[in-house]
């Protein structure tokens, strides 16, 4: 094998990704996730989980795998398939995560859709507020 001398490498000239918000993160994972969603495997009874034991969950049928694939996400910072990686990543907490993804919310066939409806409520988190306000649901 030959020994290439970094100097010779040809710097990239763009970034693969340009940043994006968290709704937009959100929608692509959705993109990524619908065209396999069949094959898609939901998360296995995450609220019975210590948040330890929720954070290392991998798995190839996983949402969370299909993320770590794509080289856009990759460059932008997601770390692993590990389910933690994916929350920091997606600024997702427990109560998100499984509203989204546990095998209890319905098949991984809907995930793309609940994310995406998830992605919208990011977009406009102002007016989710003002509607808990108003229905006396938040103080």
């Amino acid at each position: 094998m030959k020994r290439v001398d970094p100097q010779e490498l040809e710097p990239r000239s763009q970034p693969l990704a340009e940043p994006m918000t968290r709704a937009q993160r959100l929608e692509r994972w959705a993109d990524l996730l619908e065209p396999s969603a069949n094959r898609l495997s939901p998360l296995p009874r995450i609220e019975d989980m210590s948040e330890d034991e929720r954070r290392q969950v991998r798995g190839n049928s996983y949402p969370m795998a299909v993320a770590f694939a794509d080289p856009v996400f990759r460059e932008l910072g997601l770390k692993s398939d590990r389910l933690g990686d994916a929350m920091e990543f997606f600024a997702l907490n427990a109560r998100d995560v499984h509203a989204l993804m546990c095998e209890c919310m319905g098949p991984a066939a809907g995930i793309p859709h609940r994310l995406r409806h998830h992605a919208k409520r990011a977009e406009h988190p102002g007016l989710w507020r003002r509607f808990l306000l108003a229905t006396g649901l938040a103080a």
